[in-house]
């Protein structure tokens, strides 16, 4: 029995069956999204300042991720456009090439960013004159006095979009304020007070592997663990850990300022910084001046948990429509194109229309997350 309305227009809607399911699809789609939207809105908009990193984002990353998709949009509306003028041909070529470009998207998602962010550090101090203290040694300074500070106030006000008044104000302490890098290395003492070195390296020959999740360390006030699923430091008796601080918006200084950091690292003299060339910006941190130790993971501030949960959620729908490309192109679907070809190309306009919503939600992430 041959289902009614499959290839053909209902007389009184002007759409088949297909096309009927996809756009009641695509409305809860919206209404996912859109509960997460305001969601976002919600919680941005309450945030106390200097609790919102949006500095922290990629700008670049996330506009060619926007491009990429932009291009896959056009490229499947030219599949569609082939099979209209029935050549076969002409649809894998701008099938195969949409399948590429949603692949660069996720590839650039769950292979680089994503990475990048599970191995980036942020380290909060216990109190006001620990985190002074590293400051100083971060900028080049013997204490922490007026060049230093404007020099962290500049850093500090671009990674949350603020201006400087909310610095000025004092309602976010020194200590609150992270330092942010990348662990490459820790300190453990023995019975004798003799430290021992240990560089984080590479795990079989992937950095990602041995760093992604591997510190985290929440102490509160009172000396106590908490909120942390590892404590690496009361794990592996660390005392100190070393970190690379010229990383993501450290590495934004003005030239002055990150040459008076290149003559803190070459003056450096516990061994493990480097010269002047730059092949390692180490610093010595000792354990009991920090707070907390956090990845850049969902655990690690609510705008992350929402980042992942919005970018997460839609590179899923992004790796579902490449499962459905791949299929419409395989040999089954060169069967159905055969026996049926006006069925089988509504089937790809349905995925084209699929494909415009996904590219037109990261249309609204790309601003919301990475702009503004």
């Amino acid at each position: 029995m041959e289902i009614p309305y499959n290839s053909t227009a209902r007389p009184d809607s002007g759409l088949y069956n297909g096309k009927v399911g996809i756009w009641l699809f695509l409305a809860s789609e919206v209404m996912l999204f859109g509960a997460l939207f305001s969601a976002y809105v919600l919680l941005r908009v309450g945030a106390e300042p200097g609790n919102w990193s949006m500095g922290l984002m990629s700008k670049e990353v996330g506009a060619f991720n926007t491009l990429i998709l932009i291009a896959s949009s056009a490229t499947i509306v030219l599949a569609w456009v082939s099979l209209k003028l029935k050549n076969w041909n002409g649809y894998r070529k701008w099938k195969i090439l949409t399948v590429i470009f949603a692949s660069m998207f996720l590839m650039v998602k769950w292979g680089y960013e994503w990475p990048a962010k599970f191995t980036h550090y942020d380290v909060t101090f216990v109190d006001d004159e620990a985190a002074e203290t590293v400051f100083a040694n971060v900028f080049g300074q013997d204490s922490y006095n007026k060049e230093c500070r404007e020099k962290h106030k500049e850093i500090w006000s671009a990674r949350y979009n603020i201006d400087g008044k909310v610095w000025d104000s004092g309602s976010v302490d020194t200590k609150d304020k992270p330092l942010d890098g990348h662990i490459v290395g820790y300190y453990t003492e023995n019975e004798n007070g003799e430290r021992k070195h240990h560089k984080v390296g590479e795990a079989f020959g992937i950095y990602f592997w041995s760093h992604a999740f591997a510190w985290r360390h929440d102490k509160r006030n009172d000396g106590r663990t908490t909120g942390a699923k590892r404590d690496t430091f009361r794990d592996k008796g660390v005392v100190a850990v070393e970190i690379e601080p010229a990383h993501g918006t450290w590495d934004k200084h003005t030239e002055k300022h990150a040459s008076v950091t290149d003559q803190r690292y070459a003056k450096a003299a516990d061994g493990h910084a480097s010269d002047a060339g730059g092949h390692s910006h180490a610093i010595t941190i000792e354990t009991s001046q920090i707070s907390r130790v956090s990845s850049y993971e969902p655990a690690h501030s609510t705008f992350f948990a929402v980042y992942y949960t919005l970018t997460g959620l839609h590179a899923l729908h992004v790796f579902g429509g490449i499962l459905v490309m791949l299929y419409h192109l395989m040999p089954i679907s060169r069967r159905m194109y055969e026996s049926d070809p006006d069925r089988f190309t509504n089937r790809i306009e349905i995925t084209g229309l699929f494909w415009h919503f996904v590219d037109l939600v990261w249309i609204f992430l790309f601003p919301i997350l990475y702009l503004f």
